[in-house]
């Protein structure tokens, strides 16, 4: 059964509370996983700054908080996931002159351009333009209704996409697909972004959220360890490239991961022919 889209009480497994978040609404639907839902279905789930800034902090708390393992990122209603920043507050920013905000460092939704240590399933349940696409290619994994579409269409607005959008889907989809996309700002289909490898799958409307918290708690169940360092290797390519990647992963985190509890563990596990009981990850 879908989780509600209500609030849910803090958890007892939580140790230390969320920051006050105003436009989305969080819910932890299992053990060790951390709901987020973008709570502005009236308009189409674009955000404010105040709503970006707000994602910031939280996805920095999911980071440190030791007992969340992997959150999934969705919309309300069935319409759109997001569609990208306020357009109508953009504009009044614009004309105060103020065009600097003080976004976090992940920038658009505190994801466009997070690096983290966790990881993100994205449940598109609708379109995802403008920043809200910013922030899926951003993400770990990502399954979408049948409604889904993606859409960079910043140069029909005399803007650009500058939260991070540019250099992936030039990395994801080569330079002459990343071309018609961010030229024109056309949309993405869900078979299309399916067949450019972006969606894992898609999902029909009903079953979405089910299935992304579902596969989180797979996630959820492995080595907390493992994942965080696994992650970080593949993002280390994604970012600067395959060797310095390889290097950087192993200075820092390979080392520390064989000492680690889990590591001890999930070698007794095997041997023992048991299923491993993990301990929060320390790195």
């Amino acid at each position: 059964m879908t989780t509600p889209l209500t609030k849910n009480p803090m958890p007892s497994w939580i140790e230390s509370p969320y920051p006050h978040v105003q436009h989305s609404l969080i819910t932890f639907p299992a053990k060790h996983i951390l709901l987020v839902t973008i709570n502005r279905p009236e308009a189409r789930n674009c955000l404010p700054v105040e709503g970006t800034i707000e994602l910031g902090a939280l996805w920095k708390w999911y980071d440190a908080e030791p007992e969340l393992r992997c959150a999934v990122f969705t919309g309300a209603g069935d319409k759109a996931f997001c569609a990208g920043m306020d357009l109508k507050q953009r504009l009044d920013i614009i004309e105060t002159g103020e065009i600097a905000h003080d976004y976090p460092p992940g920038q658009f939704a505190g994801m466009s351009n997070r690096t983290g240590k966790k990881p993100i399933i994205v449940a598109c349940n609708g379109h995802a333009h403008g920043g809200g696409f910013e922030a899926i290619l951003n993400a770990d994994v990502i399954f979408a209704s049948p409604n889904a579409t993606f859409a960079l269409p910043e140069v029909l607005r005399g803007v650009s996409a500058l939260a991070g959008a540019l250099p992936r889907v030039f990395h994801l989809f080569g330079n002459h697909r990343a071309m018609d996309l961010i030229l024109t700002g056309r949309r993405l289909g869900v078979q299309e972004a399916k067949d450019w490898g972006l969606v894992k799958e898609i999902v029909p409307q009903e079953k979405l959220l089910d299935t992304a918290i579902e596969y989180a708690k797979l996630i959820a169940r492995l080595s907390p360890d493992s994942v965080i360092i696994s992650r970080l290797a593949a993002r280390e390519a994604w970012e600067t490239g395959v060797s310095r990647a390889t290097m950087r992963g192993q200075e820092l985190w390979a080392e520390n991961m064989l000492r680690s509890e889990n590591a001890r563990e999930g070698l007794a596990a095997y041997r023992e022919k048991r299923e491993p009981r993990w301990k929060r990850s320390h790195l």
